[in-house]
């Protein structure tokens, strides 16, 4: 059985990709999915990873049989977790010890992850490796570095994900959702003109998942990205193109402006190396496509 613990946007997404799949699902979320995302072989179970009862639930529920897990469940928020770095390491890291030992057969786990346990790139690293040393900038970045390892010991796989661009398939509108719509209404976006980072649509990288969980490889530590990195501001041209809008409703904010809407630090430049997931793919290229 399939478990995706945590199933916002990405996790929706894989939905859509693991549509085709004759496997039984076990979605976790504690929001409704829309039944467009979802098949017959979807079952939805409500749980709080900070609650020990949910967790003895869902191992109630998986009845010890093997499972292959994404587990997408964080307090993501940048902000939000400088805002409150007690709350989210409960989400980001108890939460995580409390899921590990909670008694399921898990036989394989890909945990999300984040470019932003790197750091800066800088001339020695211009784009970060599977195994360069992790100098994280923010509060996220670290707490995201110390699952990592929990993770690691207990075997499993990291998968280090970009900035991930598409619509969200949620309830609520998300930055590209937003942006598009605005494009289209031919209203003006305002987006950064620097901080460069690696990027991938939602929808590629839920078919990355499918291939590596086919794949039968050894716990590894992967960075799932596209093969450049962009700044928000090519990333709304992107957008514009998309929406069939003038791209000169696509305004330029500078890093600084930007910076003032920041409460935690970001990376000035954050591009990962694909290398290695290209070569454990065999794929020669993995592009941007909005």
């Amino acid at each position: 059985m399939i478990l995706i613990f945590g199933c916002g946007i990405l996790g929706r997404h894989l939905l859509r990709a693991l549509a085709d799949r004759n496997e039984p699902i076990l979605a976790v979320t504690s929001r409704e999915i829309p039944a467009a995302v979802t098949s017959e072989h979807v079952r939805r179970l409500a749980c709080d990873v900070r609650s020990e009862r949910d967790l003895a639930r869902l191992a109630s529920v998986c009845a010890g049989e093997p499972l292959t897990v994404f587990y997408f469940a964080a307090q993501h928020n940048i902000d939000a977790v400088f805002a409150d770095p007690d709350a989210a390491r409960e989400v980001n890291i108890v939460g995580l010890r409390r899921f590990l030992s909670c008694g399921l057969n898990v036989r394989r786990l890909f945990f999300a992850s984040t470019d932003c346990v790197y750091g800066e790139n800088d001339e020695r690293h211009p784009r970060f490796a599977e195994d360069d040393p992790l100098l994280p900038v923010n509060e996220y970045g670290k707490q995201k570095a110390e699952a990592e390892a929990i993770v690691r010991a207990s075997g499993f796989t990291v998968l280090r994900f970009p900035f991930l661009v598409g619509p969200s398939l949620c309830e609520k509108p998300n930055f590209y959702d937003s942006s598009v719509q605005r494009l289209q209404n031919g209203e003006p976006i305002k987006m950064i003109d620097g901080m460069v980072r690696s990027a991938l649509s939602y929808q590629t990288t839920a078919g990355l998942l499918v291939r590596l969980s086919e794949a039968e490889l050894p716990a590894e530590t992967i960075n799932v990205c596209g093969d450049r990195g962009y700044t928000k501001y090519e990333i709304g041209l992107l957008l514009a193109e998309k929406a069939g809008a003038p791209v000169s409703l696509v305004r330029k904010l500078s890093v600084q402006e930007g910076r003032r809407f920041f409460k935690d630090a970001r990376a000035d430049c954050a591009c990962m190396d694909n290398e290695k997931l290209k070569r454990l793919l065999r794929i020669e290229s993995i592009a941007l496509e909005v």
